[in-house]
C-alpha cells in the first residue's frame, strides 16, 4: 500500500467544515437526507458535473469539487441512483439542488463502511465548500440508517482531486494502488456503478464516528 497523502488531524478537518457549514447555512442552504423523491434530479445533477470538464477551482485549491469529474478527459455519463443508495442532499435558498453525495453501505473486514459512490456539485455552486461539507455530514447517514456510528469511509477519485479528500482528512492512496481492506469481493461491482473514471482513481479512506 502506497500513500500519497497521509491524513490530517480532525481538529483542523473539523474547523474547515465548520466554517463552510456555516457560511452556507447563513446563505441560506439547508442540507437533508436523500429520500426517493428527489433521487432521480439527484442523478440529474451528477450526471450534468460528470459531463461539466474542469471547473473553476473551488475553495481547497482542487480544480474542482466533484471527484468523479477530471479536466480534459470523458467522464462516464450514466449514472444512476442504485435501490440500496442513500447519501445527502444540499439546497439553496430558492430550493435549488446545489450538490449531491451518494453513498452505498458495505460489510468490510472491520464492520460497516460508506463506499462514495458519487459526489457532486451543480456548476453554478461551485467554489463555496458544498463537496467539503457533504463529506464531513456522511456520518449522520449513519444514525438515521439504523447502522453503527462508528465505519469507514470511503471511495475512489481521479488523481487530480487527491488533494481535495487530502484536505476533507482522508487517507490517499497512490493511483491504482489498492487498499488494506476488502468488500467480500465486491471491490470491482462497487467501482463501476460509481462516478470515477476508469484507470484514474486513488483510494481514499478514513474512519468515522
Amino acid at each position: 500500500m502506497a500513500i500519497l497523502y497521509p491524513g490530517l488531524h480532525n481538529d483542523a478537518v473539523k474547523k474547515r467544515h465548520v466554517r463552510w457549514a456555516q457560511t452556507l447555512v447563513d446563505a441560506g442552504f439547508s442540507f437533508d437526507l436523500l429520500v426517493d423523491k428527489g433521487r432521480e434530479e439527484t442523478a440529474a445533477l451528477i450526471r450534468e458535473a460528470l459531463d461539466t470538464p474542469g471547473g473553476q477551482p473551488d475553495s481547497t485549491g482542487a480544480r474542482s469539487d466533484t471527484p468523479g469529474a477530471q479536466p480534459d478527459s470523458a467522464a462516464p455519463t450514466g449514472f444512476a441512483l442504485e435501490p440500496q443508495d442513500t447519501g445527502l442532499v444540499v439546497r439553496d435558498a430558492s430550493g435549488t439542488l446545489a450538490g449531491a453525495l451518494v453513498l452505498t453501505a458495505v460489510s468490510y473486514d472491520n464492520g460497516t463502511a460508506l463506499f462514495v459512490r458519487a459526489l457532486a456539485t451543480a456548476p453554478g455552486f461551485r467554489s463555496r465548500g458544498i463537496a467539503t461539507v457533504l463529506l464531513g455530514l456522511a456520518p449522520q447517514v449513519l444514525g438515521q440508517a439504523g447502522l453503527p456510528t462508528r465505519a469507514l469511509l470511503t471511495g475512489a477519485a481521479p488523481e487530480a482531486l487527491a488533494g481535495f479528500v487530502h484536505r476533507a482528512g482522508f487517507v490517499v492512496l497512490e493511483n491504482g494502488d489498492e487498499p488494506p481492506f476488502t468488500f467480500g469481493g465486491i471491490e470491482d461491482e462497487l467501482l463501476a456503478s460509481s462516478a470515477t473514471i476508469p484507470g484514474d482513481r486513488c483510494w481514499f479512506f478514513k474512519e468515522v464516528a
